[in-house]
């Protein structure tokens, strides 16, 4: 688990200038330890990330809209190449299980497409004015905007976000409070959808490498001059070769879908035992530093968001008002639970205040 939560640090690192100190300052703090080791770290820190910073905050918007083309060209090539070599090698076998496989695919494909759709056009959620909120006293330094609990500043957006987890550069937006579930659900279909590919793509493309090019000529070409038989010099270039490239597409996709499934799990792994314990990726970076505070006093810190993992899912999932857990398999474009403003606590136990 800890070699996760550093893989999903790492994605993380230019996207949010939050985590990005915080993560320089827990390296710093780790090799100052060292002893007989004198390091500017100050110096080091600002030469090796001012031009990182630069870059994405000059640069994001544009990025950001080559990487959002990036995926919908990248879902098109494996959904093509899957039809194209994977099609006719199952309903040769089976047109029983070639249609089974079509619509749970298809399945799968509706929930990728839409989820990452919503992700992409839903507001992760903005403080209103503040004279909306004049309970709110708190206010953002850098956008002067009200700052309710849980709310950061993104540098990237230049604004506050509503119980914000990242700035993702693959939506070219904000992750939130009300984009997270999609955020999250599509890439867990993601997921669901390279290990489909690949237990029922493994035999397609093994069929694919063990047969031989029909279009490759067995031999050469010869004429016989009445006395010996020569070799007949073509000038001619030879015929395409339909089989090598089959092979070479099929081997491309597998190799881009297992880049994909390694670095998707993780991410989900990782985001997974975050909603479990009630926390942003923001979130826990802070409460690993309460923690610790917490640990020092001889005291147990108590994450004030976490109910409990069934109903932190519950909420997260936004499952209320009889919604029940199927809208997790197919779409719903339903609302999370709250406003991501007003959160209240009673007794022992932490409720939220939805409005």
């Amino acid at each position: 688990m800890r070699i996760i939560s550093k893989l999903a640090l790492l994605s993380n690192f230019v996207i949010s200038r939050i985590t990005r100190k915080q993560i320089w300052k827990k390296v710093r703090q780790k090799i100052s330890n060292i002893p007989h080791l004198s390091v500017d770290w100050d110096s080091v820190t600002d030469r090796f990330i001012e031009p990182i910073i630069w870059v994405v905050d000059h640069f994001a918007d544009s990025l950001g809209k080559i990487f959002v083309t990036l995926v919908w060209l990248l879902i098109q090539f494996v959904v093509g190449v899957a039809y194209w070599i994977g099609l006719s090698f199952y309903w040769n076998i089976s047109a029983e299980l070639t249609i089974a496989l079509v619509i749970f695919g298809h399945w799968i494909l509706l929930n990728v497409v839409f989820h990452y759709y919503m992700a992409l056009i839903t507001p992760p959620g903005y403080p209103p004015d503040v004279d909306q909120i004049p309970h709110i006293k708190a206010r953002c330094k850098k956008c002067q905007s009200a700052k309710p609990e849980r709310t950061h500043h993104c540098s990237i957006c230049r604004t506050c976000i509503l119980r914000m987890d990242h700035h993702c550069p693959w939506l070219n937006n904000c992750v939130g409070h009300f984009n997270h579930r999609y955020f999250f659900l599509f890439m867990a279909y993601v997921v669901l959808g390279m290990i489909f590919l690949f237990i029922f793509g493994a035999p397609v493309i093994l069929h694919e490498l063990s047969i031989s090019d029909s279009s490759e000529p067995i031999g050469y070409p010869v004429f016989n001059n009445g006395s010996h038989v020569l070799p007949v010099v073509e000038e001619v270039a030879p015929a395409p070769r339909p089989r090598s490239l089959r092979r070479a597409v099929a081997v491309t996709e597998a190799i881009l879908c297992a880049g994909i499934l390694a670095a998707l799990s993780a991410l989900v792994g990782w985001h997974s035992r975050l909603i479990s314990r009630g926390e942003t990726s923001i979130e826990n970076l802070t409460n690993k530093d309460d923690r610790e505070a917490k640990r020092l006093e001889g005291n147990i810190f108590v994450n004030p968001h976490d109910y409990g993992t069934y109903e932190n899912w519950r909420i997260f999932l936004g499952l209320s008002e009889g919604r029940t857990w199927w809208c997790v398999f197919f779409p719903s474009v339903h609302p999370p639970r709250g406003d991501g403003i007003s959160w209240c606590f009673k007794n022992d136990l932490t409720h939220v205040s939805y409005k």
